[in-house]
Order: C-alpha cells, then sequence, then structure tokens
C-alpha cells in the first residue's frame, strides 16, 4: 500500500492531523487505557528511525540513533509503505520506540499506521524556517520534563542533540493523563533546510 492509496482509504482518519493538538488528544485517549510502564534498566530502546534521505538535517538525525542501535527506514517520500513492509517486519522482531524526522506527511502517515499497533507520539517537534533564510523556530510538544529536550535546541547540530536525548527519554510519562508541554526554540537555518520538517517520538502503551 502506498501513501495515496493509504490517505484516500483512511482519509476521515488523517483529517484531525490537520488540527493542532489532536494527535496529542488521541494518545491521551490511548493512554488512559494502558498502564504506566517504568523500566528498572533504563528507557525501552528507539529500535527504528524514520528519515528523509534528502536532507541532511533528516540524515544526521538517522545516523545518531543507528550509533544508538536504532535501524534507520528511509522513506523514500512515502512512510506508509513503511509500515506495511519493511518496518513492521523490523519491529515485530525488535519492538521498540520509533523516532522519525522528514516531513509532516510522513509524520501524519506514520502516526496514522502506528495507532493500529498501539503506539502513541511520546514527543513532536516542528522545525520551521519557512519565514527566514537565516533562521529555524522549533515547536516541541512532549510530556513530562522538556528540559532536556529544549536544551537540545543550541545550534546547528540539533538534528544529532535531539536524537541523543530522545535514545535516553524516560517513559515514566508514556501513560500519563497530562497536557503536553509546550516549549519553543530557535537555531541557525542549516543548509538544504526544506523550510518544514517533523520530527517525533513514538511509544507503545
Amino acid at each position: 500500500m502506498n501513501r495515496r492509496d493509504f490517505l484516500k482509504n483512511a482519509g476521515a482518519a488523517i483529517v484531525p492531523a490537520a488540527l493542532p493538538g489532536a494527535m496529542w488528544t488521541s494518545a491521551s485517549t490511548a493512554a488512559h487505557q494502558g498502564t504506566a510502564r517504568v523500566s528498572a534498566s533504563g528507557p525501552t530502546p528507539i529500535t527504528a528511525v524514520i528519515y528523509d534521505e534528502r536532507y541532511a538535517d533528516c540524515r544526521a538525525f538517522a545516523e545518531a540513533l543507528g550509533r544508538c542501535g536504532a535501524k534507520p527506514f528511509a522513506t523514500s517520500q512515502d512512510a506508509v509503505q513503511l509500515w506495511y513492509g519493511p518496518l513492521r517486519a523490523h519491529l515485530d522482531k525488535n519492538p521498540g520506540r520509533v523516532a522519525g524526522l522528514a516531513t509532516y506527511a510522513d509524520f501524519s502517515s506514520s502516526w496514522a499506521c502506528s495507532r493500529e499497533l498501539s503506539y502513541v507520539i511520546r514527543f513532536e517537534g516542528e522545525h520551521d524556517g519557512r519565514r527566514s533564510r537565516t533562521t529555524l523556530v522549533h515547536r516541541l510538544r512532549t510530556r513530562g520534563d522538556d528540559t532536556e529536550i529544549a536544551a537540545s535546541f543550541a545550534n546547528e547540530s540539533w538534528p544529532t542533540q535531539l536524537a541523543e536525548v530522545l535514545a535516553r527519554l524516560p517513559e515514566s510519562a508514556e501513560t500519563e493523563i497530562e497536557a503536553p508541554r509546550s516549549s519553543t526554540a530557535s537555531t541557525p537555518r542549516t543548509s538544504g533546510h526544506p523550510g518544514y520538517l517533523s520530527s517525533w517520538l513514538l511509544a507503545k502503551v
């Protein structure tokens, strides 16, 4: 199944993704049905990372998580094929969290596909350079303490720093019922940034 067919068949489910906070509302509902999981040995590992291979920021993000043990999956501009093919097969054998840095279309497709596997959004980032050729504005949403995530946006190496922070993000808040924390940051816009990218971390309840 490709993204065009998926969006056509699941259009009603995807529409709320265009509304700010809609995904988090759905995640909260799913979380309420789960049981909080706190691992004594550390957070559940990120075993897969989705990235848009066309952009340097996305490649740097994937490379950093690859060093942490995640398997990279290039979207080839169609995340749906990953979720119904090699990514799902990988997660069947290597369960864990799924991170991503790609286009918003790939994020919304990933969110919709991951719901079938009982994933919720643990973190979401918007990396917007549409209003400036020199500056990126980062809008971040997460549950729990977002101090370390916000601190990762200190310079142009933010994709690598964000990946490293997400790899060790504790999971104590993954099933808590609370409004997501929101914060903003800004960094210099890196060469080749397309204007708007989304980052995310999906975790099972």
